[in-house]
């Protein structure tokens, strides 16, 4: 066999096919370790395709020892046989990128993807980049060099990735997933929990237990989500009989979640306030559990009582991190569970799955009916 009869798939990208021909001639001993390939033109020319992929497909299998480029002589096969000739994703390793490991939604999806990938046969390698754009660029490049069987990409808040890292990844062909975080302009699908069932069902639910004022708290959310939560809070409103004067919106500013999820403090006056100004609330729906374990906090210390005064949802599903009992609050599970053994199996099915429009895979939510809305 000569690299000229290779015949490259129409779909799929070159540089990961390309990969898998090599690797798999050099293990039947139809091609051999510094061979020559012939030059880009060549080649571009044998397989019918454009220079310019040519190119940039064998930079990438130089990046990753694949083979040599001598400048005026050509592309070879690595003169290493052992480097060429094991299979193609190998290490069975998954990279994983948080924005901040400290925060609980980080930790959790980090724990139900290594459940999800021991199933699978992969390990996870995670990185926490503090939500620093360099520092997460960095991240996956490392990541890329160590050639990992795939990438899930949590993007860091309210900071794009950098267009050169989104190149980087979409030409290395390494399987890649989002979790949460759309970016519109890759390939690559994006998995997240149906933003309009998370905040559909709770406000819903609220209307279905007779509550007549409903306040609906949340962090900043990217423009998509914002939308999507916006479009399930009017519909669950529409549905639930009410209208606008019975419905009031509270954004809160991300410094308490960001920076300091752990110290309530300020969360605890700015909220008093805020219930100071709104005494005809009868329900709070909370975009985050943080919140509405914070809500509860405040609550308590004015001798509010939940559910009778003022009933309470949170989401996330989780609100055992921040020290609440099974059953103590009414919330909506996002499912991280499922959203992770969906990732694990989009990255075993490779490139494949990459299209020219971006695929989000919506994860249907569960409303979890606690005390905060619901006497046992």
């Amino acid at each position: 066999m000569s690299i000229a009869s290779y015949k490259p798939e129409r779909r799929g990208r070159l540089a990961t096919q390309l990969e898998e021909f090599i690797r798999g001639g050099i293990r039947r001993g139809e091609l051999k370790a510094g061979q020559r390939l012939g030059s880009a033109k060549q080649l571009a020319k044998e397989w019918k395709t454009s220079y310019g992929a040519v190119r940039q497909s064998l930079e990438t299998l130089a990046a990753k020892g694949l083979v040599e480029r001598r400048a005026r002589a050509g592309t070879f096969l690595a003169s290493d046989p052992d480097v060429i000739g094991g299979e193609v994703g190998s290490r069975s390793i998954i990279g994983l990128l948080v924005p901040d490991i400290r925060m609980p939604e980080h930790s959790l999806v980090t724990r139900c993807l290594q459940d999800a990938g021991q199933r699978a046969g992969f390990d996870i390698l995670v990185s926490s980049t503090d939500n620093e754009r360099d520092r997460y660029d960095q991240s996956v490049m490392r990541h890329l060099k160590a050639c990992v069987s795939g990438l899930v990409l949590v993007a860091p808040q309210h900071a794009r990735i950098s267009l050169q890292t989104l190149l980087e990844v979409e030409q290395s062909g390494v399987p890649t997933v989002n979790y949460a975080r759309t970016v519109d302009v890759v390939s690559w699908p994006t998995v997240q929990t149906d933003v309009f069932q998370a905040a559909y069902l709770p406000v819903k639910h609220l209307c279905d237990i007779g509550r007549k004022q409903i306040a609906f708290m949340s962090y900043p959310s990217p423009e998509a989500h914002g939308t999507q939560m916006h479009h399930g809070l009017y519909r669950a409103i529409l549905d639930g009989g009410l209208g606008s004067g019975n419905v009031v919106e509270f954004v809160l500013p991300d410094q308490f979640y960001l920076t300091s999820w752990s110290d309530t403090g300020s969360l605890h006056e700015l909220l008093n306030r805020w219930l100071d100004a709104n005494p005809k609330v009868d329900a709070i729906c909370c975009m985050h559990d943080h919140i509405a374990v914070t809500l509860l906090n405040v609550l308590t210390k004015r001798r509010v009582r939940v559910p009778d005064d003022i009933a309470v949802t949170g989401y996330g599903g989780n609100p055992e991190i921040f020290g609440l009992h099974p059953g103590d609050l009414t919330a909506v599970d996002s499912r991280v569970d499922l959203a992770a053994s969906e990732i694990v199996r989009l990255l075993q099915s490779g490139s494949s799955e990459r299209g020219d429009t971006p695929r989000v895979v919506a994860i249907q939510p569960e409303l979890v009916i606690g005390r905060s809305t619901v006497k046992s």
